[in-house]
């Protein structure tokens, strides 16, 4: 067993993970995937926190893509769409949406390229019309990997509530405050590893601070510094004393 594998077997919530809103959205929607045969595994993912994050910014896009070309095909309704009054009109409808953003340029619907997200929301009259008119209902041929092409820096959007705390040269550290777990995303939107912060054995963890008292266990991890990294998390208060002495057992 690894450190990882302990500390996730003996970890102690605040809340369920399948009581948020994260999970409910995924359960509610999953039944989508089915649009992106080479995402589809990601429908049974309801013991993976991580891949329920994969899955809901996939879904998460594809209903910005649904709703941007519902109101593409509203305006198209009433005659030929005005760009500039088709941008007011659209600004409105998608402001509480989640999204990218990337040079300057927002990504809505992060399984599509940057040219085609530009496209979608600079160039709407196009989506009317072939070849674009095709993407409305057939699609899969025009995905991209979206974790491969924007990385670890997918997940530090508004596509989920993961908060990047720091980067190495190619790994990136989040903190998801309901999971109370650090996850280690490369740069292909990969998982390396997970930390489970908060075990059972603490009886009133601090929840206060969280980033700075991450800092050091991110260093050590980066520097592949395993004694250091168990140190870390005890002297920061994220272990309990008697899971200090298992992990440095292991």
């Amino acid at each position: 067993m690894t450190i990882y594998e302990l500390l996730e077997s003996k970890q102690k919530y605040r809340r369920p993970f399948s009581s948020g809103e994260e999970f409910l959205y995924f359960i509610e929607r999953r039944h989508l995937l089915g649009k992106f045969k080479r995402f589809e595994h990601l429908y049974d993912s309801e013991e993976n926190e991580f891949d329920i994050f994969r899955a809901n910014i996939l879904l998460q896009g594809l209903e910005n893509k649904e709703l941007i070309e519902k109101e593409i095909l509203n305006l198209s309704s009433h005659g030929e769409i005005d760009p500039a009054s088709f941008m007011i009109t659209l600004k409105e409808r998608i402001i509480d949406q989640p999204y990218y953003e990337v040079d300057d340029i927002k990504i809505y619907i992060p399984f599509f390229s940057r040219a085609l997200n530009e496209i979608y929301i600079n160039e709407p009259q196009k989506i009317l019309s072939l070849p674009y008119s095709a993407l409305v209902d057939t699609f899969e041929n025009s995905c991209i990997d979206p974790f491969d092409v924007y990385g670890a820096d997918l997940f530090n959007s508004f596509f989920t509530k993961l908060v990047k705390v720091s980067s190495s040269k190619h790994v990136s550290a989040f903190f998801h405050y309901d999971t109370n777990s650090l996850y280690f995303i490369n740069d292909q939107g990969r998982l390396d590893a997970k930390i489970v912060l908060f075990d059972k054995y603490m009886k009133k963890p601090k929840f206060t601070h969280m980033l700075e008292r991450l800092n050091p266990v991110i260093d050590a991890y980066y520097n592949n510094d395993r004694t250091g990294l168990i140190n870390a998390l005890k002297d920061n208060n994220l272990i309990s004393s008697q899971m200090h002495k298992k992990l440095l057992e292991l």
